[in-house]
């Protein structure tokens, strides 16, 4: 294009024209110091214009294209610019300064502004005018300047960085916004502008750059600088203006004045301007890019990665710098008609065909960037391990003697060639170094096969993926262990490509592929019992290789903690022990390996333990022709909460095979309750049968079975009468031998839970009956010596491996305990195969002397006085068998008490059928024989004047007779020899006493009742008398104490002691209470006859006169009901005035009393209380002396006596918690002196035997029948 009469208008871009001025726009540079008129003509006549504007503008972009169109840059002079040939300072440096990240958001503000403008007028212009006409043969210009805009201009070049998490094109607004508040804002003076917290916040984060024509003094550097900049901006140029520059030139061509001037023959097309521009602004971008992965935290990591960035990006610079000097040398060229404008197609093509070119530089970064996205996904799964980037370090780290292990996850590839890298330094060596521009050899370069790079390799990529995320599950596992230490790091290895886990032990490397074992199945469930379950154990495929053992976990459900089992070895399955029975537990596992373990696997399924152990394994206990009968321990192991409901025994014949059809099915029998014994009937005769038993439970849970017994059938069916009982008695013993309970009937008996029967076997009238009570001091082996009894009345033989017992109470009480809790009678019948020729009625009495203590010993008497009396019981009695220890030198206080206490119940015709049996005898004479004479016992009598007496050692009755033999060595079969015959003596014996009939017993023990209750029953009555007494006395010597108070009518107080009475609920026993209703009084409690019969035998009721023997007022039974509450007499306070005790005699008399009147009637009152309280002594005295004229020994040891016997014995033993003991006894004692001197009309007090000799003589003339009832009504007052 001829451009050569074209007037040029260009902007200045920072240069220092003037008018004037040469310029050659074909190198686009100023000519200083030749010009074409000298100074002063140039001054002369110059056209000077004010041209003020102001003007600003917000850049979003940063393109070369809107720097230029920003700074009104032609085309032309923009392609001068991007080669280099054009330097530009001032505001024309906004045109250098480009972006150097692509995550950088970027807004300019332009300041522009204009002062006057300058221009050459026709005086200078016209030929004739110019004073050097020499210049334009010299060939060195082309333009001269001839007006100049003069201004300044200034941007503000505000970036912000753009975080990943950050939206580009949000932050990007956000600054436009914020910037365009500035050349609206008006500052001044320090006055700040006025932001909130988030425009603040915001501020803080920009950054900016001022680039312009002002002399400043400091260049802004925050947002809020650049708003004081702005403001001050039109000052900065001087009041004239006179600081301002030029902004924008004109040039007028040479060739216009002189034909023979040089000339601008050409510009360079806009097509090959743009293809140039494109080049340069691709290689920003390439440049911006590779900035951007350098500052990626992988780059700087790995220096591997950074090294062959920085490697590209200085072969790319390179590329520009040579293709800027190529633009340089030939845009001259062209534009002066020296090259034609092919040539410069020849380099944009060569360009575009080399390595250089875009798609491959584009490609490389992208590559790069899919490295570092690779690398950094690896980093992310990760995250929790040390980083190395040092191969150096990871000698240092692999060497320390403190890491056993090291565990690497490295990258073997990092440090790889990049062939293109090595394509783009040859290009250059091989063109520009020549500067040749032939595209054939960039084509072929470009041409040859592209390898594929580390992490294009799917499969290894796929594997680096796995190994990654194991060992980061590894990591989590074992980093705070201690063993091993972890490391992601980069070591070249051409013969591993890509990555993996380097495994180091002791300083060495022992394997590259390292797979650490990956979290495993969930473990299965082989086998369940109560304490144990079998697991077996599934690794996962991945890392089984470095597998050399496991750790087993378990829990109980609902907790949190784990128990931890070590297996030492790759075994598939792993029996967990020591389990609790009836629990859920849950279990896993991890995988061991030499650096560490795997991850847990999944919790396994609920499993729940059996409820129980297994049960004993069973024993036989008979066998007959056609049933076995067996007994076993109940399982050691019982669960928490679980009741066993039954037992499950299965049975089968034992054929002795193995396989699976010779074995034979289990046939099974339930024993419907919790019974460690079962008979299985229906066998065949002489079979070998295979029995095992399991636990059922309640809910359906079943133990694992026994383990198996092998027990055969007889051939003939011989079974004696104590195998007979056997198969109905219920296994209660599991010991060598078996213990069972026989199988007892309980009769009803009357009401009270304190009189049992039980009946064994059949009632037969074809034999007589004998009835012996056996009583005697707790642990004397009373009931040791009834069980032995009962086995040998059955039959049964030391061989035997089992034994009966006719007594067995599930007390859980102690030896110092009596076992038997009520008088008990066994019923026994007689059989065809007892060893005695009768039936036999066993009376067995609780012990004496049990912890109870004296209370316990008097509940027993009563119990046995209820058994005898209670209506349609025992009418004969043969024998009262006494236990007594042989061993015993002297009778014990307890010994005493059992004769002297029961004794007195039977009548005098039973003396002769008191028999001694002696426990634990040897064969020399008990010497407790002498103990018994020397207290005078009453019994029957042997012909040397010793007690009739029977010895027996009952030592071998639960003896094991396993592996017993015949022998003079076996002493337990010794022992068992005397028992039987001792037994066979003293039921022999039995058979030719006489029996006795128990009429006058049970008077004495009516009488006895009748006694007791009336004494009970007056008892309260008697107390209250005496506090009454005590009342009266009180009040006597308070009306004597203030007799002159009482004349002067002064009123005084005093305090005395007062019988209430309360009633209480009975409600909540099984007891009734006899109460009158017109005495409102408690006569007999607890008393157990019903209402329906009260009439008849309730023991305060006479029989024959129908009237209470108890209650004030002797009332018919017709006012006495048996009810479910008592009345209960209590002693209070009360506080009593002289006005009250006034009124209360005056009211009775009805007359004024004087105080010498009032004494004298208290005086009276005193001695009727006393003589109602003698006559209620009287009447419990005639009771005593009746039973003295019935009973064998009425006047028993006293109880004051025997409590003395206790007292003096726990004063010799001094026992902890002696002192209480005592002093509770001494209460008792109290109570016992009390009924000795009812017994023995002794005076209740020591000082009232004066006064009660008084009394008797005017016994008769008080009227105490009538006024008895009302008197001793008042003793008591109502709640």
């Amino acid at each position: 294009m001829d451009s050569s009469d074209d007037t040029i208008e260009m902007s200045a871009l920072g240069r220092p024209f003037q008018l004037g001025m040469l310029y050659d726009c074909r190198k686009e540079t100023l000519i200083p110091g030749i010009t074409l008129w000298d100074l002063d003509t140039l001054r002369k006549d110059v056209d000077t214009k004010p041209q003020s504007k102001t003007e600003f503008q917000i850049i979003a972009s940063d393109t070369i294209d809107t720097k230029a169109s920003a700074l009104n840059v032609t085309a032309s002079l923009k392609a001068s610019f991007f080669c280099d040939l054009v330097k530009v300072n001032g505001s024309a440096k906004y045109l250098n300064d480009t972006k150097t990240s692509r995550h950088q958001a970027r807004v300019t503000l332009q300041y522009s502004t204009t002062t006057q403008f300058k221009q050459l007028t026709m005086s200078h212009i016209g030929h004739q005018n110019v004073s050097y006409p020499d210049v334009f043969d010299q060939g060195t210009a082309t333009h001269v300047v001839t007006a100049v805009l003069f201004g300044a201009q200034a941007f503000f070049v505000f970036d912000r960085k753009v975080s990943s998490s950050e939206d580009m094109q949000e932050i990007q607004g956000e600054l436009q916004v914020m910037i365009n508040k500035i050349p609206t804002i008006t500052i001044q003076g320090n006055v700040s502008l006025k932001m909130d917290e988030k425009e603040k916040h915001q501020a803080e984060k920009f950054s900016c750059r001022f680039y312009g024509d002002f002399a400043l003094e400091n260049n802004p550097v925050t947002y809020e600088d650049a708003m004081k900049v702005y403001a001050t901006l039109p000052k900065l140029l001087g009041d004239n203006g006179e600081k301002a520059v030029p902004v924008r030139v004109w040039l007028y061509p040479l060739t216009k004045l002189d034909s023979k001037a040089a000339r601008l023959v050409r510009e360079i097309s806009l097509t090959l301007i743009f293809d140039a521009q494109a080049v340069l602004e691709q290689l920003a971008e390439v440049d911006m890019r590779c900035n951007d992965l350098m500052k990626n935290c992988i780059a700087t990591t790995f220096p591997e990665i950074r090294r062959k960035l920085q490697q590209f990006k200085d072969l790319c610079k390179q590329h520009r710098q040579i293709f800027q000097k190529e633009l340089a040398g030939l845009l001259p060229s062209i534009r002066g008609g020296g090259r034609e404008e092919g040539a410069l197609v020849d380099i944009l093509t060569c360009k575009n065909q080399s390595p250089f070119n875009t798609q491959q530089l584009n490609e490389f970064l992208e590559n790069k960037e899919r490295e570092v996205n690779f690398v950094s996904s690896y980093l992310s799964a990760l995250k929790d391990v040390e980083v190395v980037s040092s191969k150096n370090k990871v000698e240092e780290i692999v060497l320390d003697p403190k890491n056993e292990f090291v565990v690497s996850f490295t990258f073997t590839s990092l440090q790889d060639e990049e062939p293109y890298l090595s394509d783009l330094k040859l290009w250059l060596q091989t063109h520009y170094m020549k500067n040749t521009h032939d595209p054939a050899p960039a084509s072929r370069v470009s041409e040859k096969p592209k390898p594929k790079l580390w992490f294009e390799h799917k499969e290894r990529h796929q594997n680096a993926r796995r190994s990654a995320k194991s060992l980061s599950e590894f990591v989590r596992v074992n980093k705070s262990r201690g063993k091993s230490r972890f490391l992601v790091a980069s070591v070249p290895n051409k013969d591993n490509p890509g990555a993996s886990i380097y495994l180091y032990e002791d300083g060495e490397l022992v394997s590259t592929n390292f797979e650490p074992p990956a979290k495993p199945l969930p473990p299965l469930i082989a086998g369940i019992s109560h304490d144990r379950v079998q697991l077996t154990l599934k690794p996962a495929a991945r890392g089984e290789a470095a597998i050399t053992g496991y750790r087993v976990e378990c829990r109980r459900v609902g907790q949190e903690d784990w128990t931890i089992m070590n297996v030492n070895s790759k075994q598939e399955t792993f029996p967990v022990a020591g389990l609790r029975a009836n629990t859920e537990y849950q279990f896993r596992y991890a995988a061991v390996s030499k650096p560490g373990l795997s991850a847990s696997s999944d919790g396994s399924d609920r499993v729940k333990t059996r409820p129980t152990s297994p049960p004993g394994k069973p024993r036989e206990n008979y066998t007959t022709s056609s049933a076995i009968g067996l007994s076993w321990k109940s399982p050691n192991v019982i669960g928490e909460g679980v009741t066993i409901g039954e037992y499950r025994v299965e049975y089968k014949e034992d054929t002795g095979g193995t396989s699976p059809e010779e074995k034979g099915k289990w046939q099974e029998q339930r024993t419907k309750e919790k019974a460690e014994s079962c008979s299985i009937e229906g066998l065949k005769p002489g079979t070998s049968y295979v029995l095992r038993v399991s636990a059922v439970c309640a809910g359906g849970a079943v133990s694992d079975p026994s383990e198996a017994v092998s027990v055969s059938t007889l051939g003939a069916e011989s079974t004696s009468l104590a195998h007979v009982y056997l198969k109905k008695s219920t296994l209660i013993g599991d010991q060598e031998p078996s213990v069972y309970a026989l199988p007892l009937e309980k009769v009803m008996r009357g009401s009270s839970s304190s009189c049992l029967k039980y009946r064994l076997g059949a009632e037969s009238s074809c034999t007589h009956r004998k009835v012996i009570m056996v009583m005697g001091a707790t642990g004397s082996g009373k009931t040791t010596l009834i069980n032995g009894m009962i086995n040998y009345i059955l039959g049964v033989q030391w061989e035997d491996n089992f034994r009966f017992k006719l007594i067995h109470e599930v007390t859980n009480r102690s030896q110092a305990e009596s076992q038997t809790s009520e008088v008990t009678a066994y019923e026994v019948n007689y059989e065809e195969g007892f060893q005695v020729p009768y039936s036999l009625t066993i009376i067995d009495t609780p012990g004496f002397g049990s912890i109870g203590g004296i209370n316990g010993d008097r509940k027993i008497t009563e119990q046995i006085q209820t058994f005898f009396s209670t209506p349609g019981g025992i009418d004969q009695l043969d024998a009262v068998c006494v236990v007594v220890q042989a061993s015993l030198a002297r009778l014990t206080p307890t010994q005493k008490y059992v004769f002297d206490s029961v004794l007195s119940i039977f009548g005098k015709d039973i003396k002769d059928n008191i028999q001694v049996l002696v426990t634990f005898a040897d064969g020399q004479t008990p010497r407790v024989l002498e103990a018994i004479k020397a207290a005078e016992v009453p019994c029957a009598k042997g012909a040397q004047g010793n007690p009739a007496h029977f010895k027996f050692n009952n030592s071998a009755l639960l003896a094991s007779n396993v592996g017993a033999a015949e022998s003079s060595g076996d002493f337990d079969a010794m022992f068992w020899k005397m028992g039987c015959q001792s037994m066979k003596t003293f039921f022999s014996s039995l058979d030719k006493l006489e029996s006795r009939s128990l009429t006058l017993t049970k008077e004495v023990l009516r009488e006895r009742k009748e006694l007791e209750a009336a004494v009970q029953g007056l008892r309260p009555q008697i107390r209250a008398g005496m506090v009454k007494l005590q009342e009266l006395r009180k009040t006597l010597q308070a009306l004597e104490q203030h007799k002159g108070e009482m004349e002067a009518n002064k009123d005084f107080e005093y305090e005395v002691e007062v019988t209430v009475s309360v009633k209480e609920d009975i409600s909540h026993t099984w007891n009734y209470a006899t109460n009158c209703q017109q005495c409102n009084y408690t006569c007999h409690y607890p008393c157990v006859i019903p209402v329906t019969l009260l009439n008849r035998f309730c023991e305060v009721i006479g029989l024959l006169s129908g009237n209470c023997r108890v209650c004030p007022g002797k009332c018919d039974s017709g006012v006495h009901y048996s009810e479910k509450y008592r009345w209960k007499y209590e002693t209070r306070k009360e506080k009593r005035t002289l006005a009250q005790v006034k009124e209360k005699y005056e009211k009775s008399s009805g007359e004024v009393l004087s105080t010498g009147n009032m004494i004298e009637k208290l005086k009276e009152e005193y001695g009727q209380v006393e003589q109602v309280l003698l006559e209620l002594i009287d009447r419990s005295s005639r009771s005593l002396q009746r039973l003295k004229e019935i009973a064998l020994k009425p006047d028993h040891m006293s109880t004051a006596g025997y409590i003395d016997l206790l007292i003096k014995s726990e004063e010799r033993e001094l026992k902890p918690g002696y002192q209480e003991r005592i002093d509770s006894m001494m209460k008792l004692r109290e109570e016992a002196e009390i009924t000795r001197k009812i017994a023995n009309k002794e005076p209740l007090l020591p000082e009232e035997e004066v006064m009660h000799k008084k009394l008797e003589e005017k016994r008769h003339a008080l009227q105490l029948a009538k006024k008895g009832k009302k008197m001793i009504e008042s003793w008591f007052v109502k709640n």
